[in-house]
C-alpha cells in the first residue's frame, strides 16, 4: 500500500507541474538537461518514490515534425521540426554507437518482466500522427531498418496535414511500426472530468485498434500533461505504458505510466552521444 500510495503521490505532483506550454513546446528549451528541472521536480521524481524492483536506462527520444517546412512563417511548426536528413544522421550515429532500436511497448515488456532488453536499447517516438510520419519519416525506418512508435490522434486522420487511414494502415502492417494512441482529439487530460477523459483515453484505443486490426497497447499525453486519474484512466483502459514529456532517461516499474521522453534536437554525431551519455537523472 505504501508504495501505490507514493507512486500515486508522484502522479499528483507531476501533473500539477507545466513543463511544457499550450503548444507542447518545452519552456526550458531544447538544449534543457534533466539536471536543469527545478530541485522540487528532481524530489517529487526521486526521493519520494519506493525505489522499483526494475529500473532500465533506455532513452526516448521524442520527434513532431519531420520534414523541409515551406512556410517560413510558421514558427510553431518549425519549432517542432527537425529535417529528414538530420533524422537519418542521427539514426546512423546511433547505429554506429551500438544502440539497437527497440519500440515503447518492448520497453514496457521489459519493465514489467516480461521480456529482455539489447544492452544499448533506444527508442523512437514520433507524437501526432502528421502525414510526414508517412512521407518522410517511414521511409527512413525502413531505409535504416530500425523500429518507430507513432503516437496518432484518432479523429484528426484524414484531415490536412495528417495521416490518411490507408497510410496508417499501411505502416501499421510493418515489423518496425507501432501505432500507438493519442486520444481522440488532442486535448489536455490534467484537471478534466472523468468522463471526457475516459471517453479520450479509451476510445484512442479502441478506433485504432479496429482501423489496424492489432492491439494498441501504448499511450503518450498530449502535451505531456496528465495527472493521477489519467494515469489510472489510461492502465484501465488496457495500455500497458504512458510517456510524458518530463525529461530523463532511467525507467522504473514505478513511472511505466509517464515514461521520461528527451528531444534530441538537431542534435548528430557525437553532440547526440554526449547528450544522451550526459543524461544521469534517475526516477527514485
Amino acid at each position: 500500500m505504501r508504495t501505490r500510495f507514493l507512486i500515486f503521490a508522484a502522479f499528483i505532483a507531476v501533473g500539477s507541474l507545466s513543463f511544457y506550454n499550450s503548444r507542447g513546446i518545452s519552456e526550458l528549451g531544447d538544449d534543457a538537461t534533466v539536471t536543469e528541472l527545478p530541485q522540487e521536480v528532481r524530489s517529487v521524481l526521486g526521493a519520494q518514490t519506493a525505489k522499483p524492483e526494475i529500473a532500465i536506462r533506455v532513452p526516448v527520444l521524442m520527434y513532431h515534425y519531420v520534414e523541409y517546412v515551406q512556410d517560413k512563417n510558421d514558427t510553431t511548426r518549425q519549432s517542432l521540426n527537425i529535417p529528414p536528413h538530420t533524422l537519418t544522421l542521427q539514426i546512423q550515429t546511433l547505429k554506429q554507437a551500438g544502440y539497437t532500436f527497440i519500440n515503447v511497448s518492448e520497453l514496457a515488456d521489459a519493465l514489467s518482466g516480461k521480456t529482455k532488453l539489447p544492452q544499448k536499447a533506444i527508442v523512437l517516438t514520433f507524437d501526432d500522427g502528421y502525414r510526414d510520419f508517412y512521407t518522410d519519416v517511414f521511409p527512413i525506418l525502413k531505409q535504416e531498418n530500425v523500429k518507430g512508435t507513432d503516437y496518432v490522434i484518432a479523429d484528426f486522420l484524414n484531415r490536412p496535414n495528417f495521416m490518411f487511414s490507408y497510410q496508417v494502415q499501411e505502416v501499421a502492417k510493418s515489423p518496425l511500426v507501432e501505432i500507438a494512441a493519442h486520444t481522440m482529439n488532442h486535448v489536455w487530460l490534467k484537471g478534466i472530468n472523468k468522463e471526457t477523459a475516459n471517453y479520450q483515453i479509451s476510445q484512442s484505443k479502441k478506433d485504432l485498434e479496429k482501423l489496424i486490426g492489432k492491439p494498441v497497447v501504448s499511450f503518450a499525453y498530449p502535451y505531456g500533461a496528465f495527472d493521477q486519474q489519467a494515469a489510472i484512466l489510461v492502465k484501465e483502459a488496457g495500455f500497458t505504458n504512458a510517456t510524458s514529456t518530463v525529461p530523463g532517461i532511467e525507467h522504473s516499474t514505478n513511472t511505466q505510466y509517464f515514461l521520461y521522453r528527451l528531444r534530441p534536437g538537431y542534435r548528430t554525431g557525437e553532440d547526440l552521444l554526449k547528450y544522451l551519455e550526459q543524461t544521469t537523472f534517475k526516477p527514485w
